[in-house]
């Protein structure tokens, strides 16, 4: 297994879902910052430093399995799957019931991947997160995410409940690791973390690189 140094130590970081709020935003504003793309978001921002995913199903299965676009994407890779690609990196999947893992080669997640990008920041370093599409909910018609990328797997009733249950039980050991953490939509069903509009966050940063 591989482990993570503290690259981006006092950064902040966005870490980019896939909740269907992020349809109607302009995310021009990230480049030049840090961005942790989860999934098919990445489609959304494909010029994000990291690609995270924690499901092998993403990756190999129909109809939008990765393993044949993954070459036009240029920043690292990072998972906790033992499927999918060669030579990314690969981190031990830990239970996130005890909070966050604090080893460099462990990401705490279950129910989310968002547990596990959040987690990773931590590992790099950073002082600030910034979350994006971590909605809690379904959008407008009840669209699911705001890639457009199909995904093969029904929704499965309950499991908002499950992420917010899992947040609320790795939001302290976030704390403690000195990671402030903003959401980035307002009108998010995710009330763990303070909630500010996408261009409020922006506007108390430090200018981008």
């Amino acid at each position: 297994m591989a482990s993570i140094a503290r690259e981006w130590e006092g950064e902040t970081a966005f870490v980019l879902a896939g909740g269907a709020s992020v349809k109607d935003l302009d995310l021009s504003p990230l480049k030049g910052r840090r961005v942790i793309a989860i999934n098919s978001a990445v489609l959304a921002w494909p010029d994000a430093d990291i690609l995270f995913f924690a499901d092998a199903r993403w990756w190999s299965d129909p109809p939008h399995g990765w393993k044949a676009d993954i070459g036009s994407f240029k920043g690292r890779v990072v998972t906790t799957s033992g499927g999918g690609p060669q030579g990314v990196t690969r981190l031990m999947k830990v239970d996130p019931s005890n909070g966050i893992a604090l080893n460099p080669a462990q990401l705490a997640l279950a129910r989310t991947s968002v547990t596990g990008a959040i987690n990773l920041t931590v590992h790099l370093g950073c002082r600030r997160d910034v979350l994006l599409g971590v909605d809690g909910k379904n959008g407008d018609g009840g669209r699911r995410h705001h890639h457009g990328a199909a995904y093969p797997w029904p929704f499965v009733k309950g499991s908002f409940d499950l992420h917010q249950a899992e947040f609320q039980a790795v939001a302290p050991s976030i704390a403690r690791a000195g990671v402030d953490v903003v959401n980035a939509n307002p009108d998010s069903a995710i009330d763990v973390w303070p909630k500010m509009r996408f261009e409020e966050a922006i506007a108390m940063l430090e200018p981008a690189l």
